[in-house]
């Protein structure tokens, strides 16, 4: 992804929440299956700040990533998926890890997308079921639509 010579790695993004861990748990397995270091970070709208509730997940959080041999970091930005595509590329990331978007969700993994459409993105649910977004060959995409329909029945 970056032509500098930074070492690869898994970047997973975290919310100040307690059940995040299992997202840093399924970066540490992509991690060591593609033999690259982790990374976790974590963006607070600077508009909101951080509460109490927040820091004591957040410690939570950086435990968590320290028993994987993580490096985390927290920003604080009203533009969260600039901040993470950002961090993404200056650190090389080969796979971005978020959890599962709900219903209703600000389309944040969609925005990551569009930023970096080259980089895969693994949403985990909250059962450790992981979903991927793969990017796509823009000459397969050239081809498909430049494909003849008429052969289709």
């Amino acid at each position: 992804m970056d032509k500098t010579n930074k070492q690869p790695c898994v970047m997973v993004c975290v919310t100040p929440q307690h059940s995040c861990a299992r997202l840093i748990e399924a970066g540490a397995g992509i991690a060591e299956r593609e033999g690259v270091p982790l990374k976790v970070i974590s963006v607070f709208r600077e508009s909101s700040g951080l509460n109490a509730n927040e820091g004591g997940a957040l410690e939570t959080l950086f435990e968590c990533a320290k028993n994987f041999d993580a490096s985390m970091n927290v920003y604080f930005n009203d533009s969260p998926a600039l901040v993470i595509a950002v961090a993404a590329k200056k650190n090389n990331a080969v796979t971005l890890v978020t959890g599962f978007p709900a219903e209703g969700s600000s389309g944040f993994i969609a925005r990551i997308h569009e930023l970096l459409p080259e980089l895969p993105v693994t949403m985990v649910d909250n059962d450790m079921k992981e979903y991927r977004i793969i990017p796509v060959d823009p000459e397969e995409v050239e081809a498909a639509r430049l494909m003849n329909t008429s052969s289709v029945h």
